[in-house]
């Protein structure tokens, strides 16, 4: 007996994934702002300064089709970080906390004028690094009465601040919380600027009635929000010290 048997027919279709074309931030540094030339966005501007909370503002006024999906990625790993949600010309993204001083850059994947896929990046910063290197000497030591409580008569502070903004965009301001504190920054900060090394090296003067010196830094980028705050406590037998530092 013969057996016949039928081959299935293998029908072999070959198709050509249409690759989307990749466009870098045009600077290749991180900032507020980068514009595109000739494509499916003019332009996408940061508009947040958080770790956690990211939105940029992509308009497309030349192209009626809104841009299709956009993630979050670390810049030298490629690694996905986060998925971006797309409103129009606003996209937002949520990050878990770990990745505050990793520099990122979100993709943008649209259609462009010519009906082809492209993928636009945009940098952001890692958030501000502010450190401080700091020492306070007293001297002189005045006994208080009924009315006042004692206190230092000499008082110098010391200090090294080392701020890095990874931006030009990047802000920051200094301001007192308690006693006029010697941490001090220049107007040109808050104008923008990558980084800068400060000295202090001066006499403070203090309220005696809380015995403290308080101060903070506050710096701002497209990668985040830092804080950091020094409180120096000044007792007759002791000088004590704290620092903290928060991301936002």
């Amino acid at each position: 007996m013969r057996i016949n048997r039928v081959l299935p027919l293998a029908i072999i279709i070959n198709t050509s994934a249409l690759a989307s074309s990749i466009i870098h931030d045009t600077d290749g540094t991180p900032g507020r702002v980068t514009y595109y030339n000739q494509t499916a966005l003019n332009v996408m501007v940061t508009q947040s300064s958080s770790a956690y909370d990211i939105r940029v503002y992509a308009p497309y006024p030349g192209n009626e089709l809104p841009c299709q999906h956009a993630a979050i990625f670390e810049k030298y790993t490629h690694t996905h970080l986060a998925d971006v949600q797309i409103n129009g010309s606003i996209l937002t993204a949520q990050l878990e906390r770990g990745h505050e001083h990793k520099e990122k850059y979100i993709e943008v994947q649209c259609i462009d004028n010519s009906n082809s896929s492209v993928r636009l990046r945009h940098n952001i910063a890692p958030a501000p690094k502010i450190k401080l290197k700091s020492k306070m000497t007293a001297s002189h030591w005045q006994d208080g009465d009924h009315l006042y409580p004692g206190f230092y008569q000499d008082v110098r502070y010391q200090a090294t601040l080392n701020i890095d903004n990874s931006e030009e965009t990047g802000f920051c301001t200094a301001s007192s919380i308690e006693s006029d504190a010697p941490l001090k920054l220049e107007p040109w900060h808050s104008d923008g600027f990558i980084n800068d090394i400060i000295s202090f090296d001066e006499p403070t003067y203090y309220d005696a009635r809380t015995a403290t010196i308080s101060a903070q830094i506050v710096c701002r980028n497209t990668g985040g929000t830092t804080r950091m705050v020094e409180t120096w406590k000044l007792n007759q037998n002791n000088i004590t010290r704290d620092i903290s530092t928060y991301i936002n």
